[in-house]
């Protein structure tokens, strides 16, 4: 046996097949933009790779893993993609939507491999206005609470309810709960000088306690002594004619 026949033989050698890429290429009519070279090493696809996820969830509208990398397989196997030889193979996949994906793609690329760090200027111009819309609804946002604050400031403090008598929400809080602090105080200086103050305060009060306490036994004394010299004079009349 001559080692040919071990070799066989591959499907573009086998005449029984023809290359049925090819000949679907042949038959099927392709846009002009898949007409251009497109070289990959110009093109940044860690850029582009996002776009190629968005595009297919839009035209899907599904999340296909396998199609995406299908996708980016095709456009890394060489620097110099056949655009048509991919329409033709993602034709299972997007059936009707394949040349429209095709078009925004290979557009993308071309425009990419001309652009500063193979960044297309559209995805630029993309993400900017993405920026100035948030910014924008930002703004908005910011002027319904502060427009929502301005009204609630305006609103009468004296509310009634429908029976006419005043709400309860109206009734002033209690001092302490107003002036309460509600969070807890994080200067370590200050906690010290409260302490520092309350105990002062406790020694104050404490000796004029003491002071009171003094003048009231300084007082009882003076009321004794007073007494005692009252009833020595209420008694000295009787010693004397006791005497006599």
């Amino acid at each position: 046996m001559s080692g040919a026949f071990f070799r066989g033989t591959n499907l573009a050698q086998d005449q029984r097949f023809g290359d049925a890429t090819q000949k679907l290429i042949s038959q099927t009519s392709f846009s002009s933009v898949l007409k251009k070279r497109v070289d990959m090493s110009k093109v940044n696809m860690e850029v582009i790779k996002p776009w190629i996820s968005r595009k297919i969830n839009e035209l899907l509208g599904i999340e296909d893993e396998v199609l995406f990398e299908y996708v980016v397989n095709m456009l890394q196997e060489s620097n110099t993609p056949d655009g048509k030889a991919m329409q033709v193979n993602l034709t299972g996949f997007l059936e009707a939507k394949t040349v429209e994906f095709m078009q925004s793609l290979w557009a993308l690329l071309l425009e990419a491999q001309k652009g500063l760090g193979g960044v297309p200027e559209s995805l630029i111009r993309g993400k900017v206005e993405e920026i100035e819309k948030q910014r924008v609804e930002q703004g908005r946002i910011r002027d319904r609470i502060r427009t929502a604050d301005e009204r609630v400031r305006e609103e009468p403090r004296d509310r009634r309810t429908r029976s006419g008598k005043k709400s309860r929400w109206d009734t002033p809080a209690p001092a302490a709960a107003v002036t309460e602090p509600t969070i807890e105080r994080r200067d370590f200086g200050d906690r010290d000088r409260r302490d520092r103050d309350r105990r002062h305060s406790r020694e104050r009060r404490h000796s004029r306690e003491r002071r009171d306490r003094d003048r009231g036994h300084s007082r009882e004394r003076r009321h004794s002594r007073d007494r005692h010299r009252s009833r020595e004079r209420s008694t000295s009349p009787v010693r004397e004619r006791s005497r006599r």
